[in-house]
């Protein structure tokens, strides 16, 4: 397993405007929300704990990673192609989420909540800096990459079996810990599986957005 710790994240202000898109077209809300990610700079603390994972048999609905079955729901397909596959937890740390509920038991919930967004923004690079590995790793091999999957954000696959990704990796080496129902904490972390592969077309890893029935709506979209 490789740990990443000790880097920068660009939690670049244009990069977070467009992320928040209509909820910052008011002046003042940009003061917050400039001053909520300038907070946001000094309380994260990213890491990313990773590794590759042989891919087994794909059938319906599931797959077999790393010797564990994962219950991938209808997009188990999308690990058809999978020779290996990258699974990797990624977490800006607890102080960002210790500050935001500080200001909300203090009644600043604009700011709490502004830093919440933040801290969203900061796992979203990490994932981007998850990708990038896989697709170097592809490249590598003269390979392709598959889509980002993720448990609890496509319809079919659980949190809960964040428990079986602590199984494959030692979250703990980044300061992750999961509980029985299978939610990370901090809760300013997120876990995602890439297949890569010869069969697969693309050299960029897929957003998971292409196959999510409220893509249309989600402030979340990437």
């Amino acid at each position: 397993m490789t740990v990443l710790k000790g880097f920068e994240l660009p939690m670049e202000e244009d990069l977070f405007f467009e992320e928040q898109a209509g909820a910052l077209k008011r002046p003042s809300m940009q003061e917050v929300a400039r001053a909520a990610l300038a907070r946001a700079v000094d309380l994260v603390d990213p890491a990313v704990a990773y590794d590759w994972f042989p891919v087994g048999r794909v059938a319906e609905k599931q797959a077999e990673v790393g010797g564990l079955t994962f219950h991938l729901g209808r997009h188990a397909e999308l690990l058809q192609p999978a020779k290996s596959a990258l699974l990797a937890v990624v977490t800006v740390g607890p102080r960002l989420e210790a500050e935001s509920r500080r200001l909300q038991t203090a009644g600043k919930a604009l700011d709490a909540y502004m830093l919440d967004s933040a801290g969203v923004f900061g796992v979203g690079l990490l994932l981007q800096k998850s990708h990038r590995i896989a697709e170097e790793e592809a490249a590598e091999r003269g390979w392709g990459v598959g889509a980002e999957l993720a448990p609890g954000q496509l319809s079919g696959w659980s949190i809960a079996e964040q428990l079986l990704v602590a199984q494959l990796l030692d979250v703990a080496a980044i300061g992750v810990s999961v509980t029985e129902s299978g939610i990370l904490i901090p809760q300013k972390s997120a876990s995602l599986m890439v297949g890569i592969g010869p069969e697969y077309e693309s050299s960029e890893v897929r957003s998971p957005c292409e196959y999510c029935d409220v893509s249309d709506t989600c402030r979340f979209r990437h």
